[in-house]
C-alpha cells in the first residue's frame, strides 16, 4: 500500500517525540482523510455505540465514543489507510504497529467542557510508554480548548491514578497533583491545530483538553492508540471497556498483543 501522507516525519520531529513525549505534526493528513473522519464521527453522533458518554444539554453537547473503528467502516478506513500508523511508524522507528483502541471526541458549538488532566495508563490496557497516540483534529481548534500536554512526563517514574475519580488506586499509583492550579511548576506544551495537523503523543504523558468556548459549529477530533506486538496487557480497574473484552476472548496478565492478531490488527 502506498504512503498516503502528504510529507514524512522529519528527524527533529522524531527527536521531539522521544525527548518530550509529543509532537505536532503540521499538514500531514491529507483533506481526503480528513473529510472521511468527518463523516465518520457525524454518523457516529447519529448513532453512537454502547460505549459512548453523551451529554446532550443545551448549549453544553459533547460526545466521547470508545473504539468506533469496530463498528463504523469509515472510521476503521482512517484507522488502517490514512497514514496516521504510518506516523507512528516513522516517529518509533518501528516496522510493524498494531491498533489497539480508538476514540472520538465531539463537543458542539458554545462552552466546551474541560477533558481534566490525566495518564492514559490511570484507565487503559496497560502501564506502558510503548503505546502512541495519534490525536487528529478535524477542526480547527485554539490552543485553550485543544490538547495540552506535560512536556518530558512520559519520562517520569511516577504512576497517577486518574484525580478526583472513584476508581481503584492500586500500589504503585499517586494522586494527581493539581496541574491547572499551579500551570507555572509545569513544563506545559499546547498548540493551535488545524484539519491537516496532528498531535503525537506518549500514553504516559499527562495531558489534557482546557474549557473554553467553542466558536466553531463543532470541535471535533480522532485519536488513534498503536503500539507494537510486545506490548503487554495489564488487567485493571477500568472506566473502559477494552478491544478483548467486547470480542468476548479471556486473556492474562502479561499476554502480548501479537497473540490477539485477530483483534489488534497489523497497520
Amino acid at each position: 500500500m502506498s504512503n498516503p501522507l502528504l510529507r514524512s516525519v522529519s528527524i527533529d520531529e522524531r527527536l521531539r517525540f522521544l525527548r518530550d513525549g509529543v509532537v505536532c505534526l503540521r499538514k500531514i493528513i491529507s483533506p481526503e482523510w480528513i473529510q472521511l473522519a468527518q463523516d465518520g464521527i457525524e454518523q457516529q453522533r447519529r448513532a453512537p455505540s454502547p460505549y459512548a458518554t453523551v451529554v446532550d444539554a443545551d448549549p453544553l453537547y459533547l460526545l466521547i465514543d470508545q473504539m468506533p473503528s469496530m463498528k463504523n467502516g469509515m472510521l476503521q478506513r482512517v484507522v488502517f489507510e490514512s497514514g496516521a500508523g504510518e506516523i507512528a511508524k516513522q516517529l518509533t522507528v518501528t516496522r510493524r504497529l498494531r491498533w489497539i483502541y480508538d476514540q472520538l471526541f465531539y463537543k458542539g458549538r458554545g462552552p466546551a467542557a474541560e477533558t481534566p488532566w490525566h495518564q492514559d495508563t490511570s484507565y487503559g490496557l496497560a502501564d506502558s510508554h510503548r503505546i502512541v497516540r495519534v490525536w487528529m483534529p478535524v477542526d480547527h481548534m485554539p490552543r485553550e480548548t485543544a490538547i495540552e500536554v506535560v512536556r518530558g512526563s512520559h519520562l517520569w517514574k511516577t504512576h497517577y491514578g486518574l484525580s478526583g475519580s472513584k476508581i481503584e488506586v492500586l500500589d504503585d499509583e499517586f494522586e494527581l497533583p493539581d496541574i491547572e492550579a499551579n500551570r507555572s511548576a509545569f513544563d506545559i506544551v499546547g498548540y493551535e491545530v488545524d484539519p491537516g495537523d496532528v498531535v503525537v503523543f506518549n500514553y504516559r504523558a499527562l495531558h489534557h483538553a482546557g474549557p473554553g468556548v467553542n466558536f466553531n459549529e463543532k470541535r471535533r477530533a480522532f485519536a488513534i492508540l498503536y503500539a507494537d506486538d510486545e506490548l503487554r496487557l495489564r488487567h485493571r480497574p477500568s472506566l473502559l471497556p477494552g478491544p478483548l473484552d467486547t470480542a468476548g476472548l479471556a486473556w492474562r496478565d502479561g499476554q502480548k498483543t501479537g497473540d490477539f492478531p485477530e483483534v489488534f490488527r497489523a497497520v
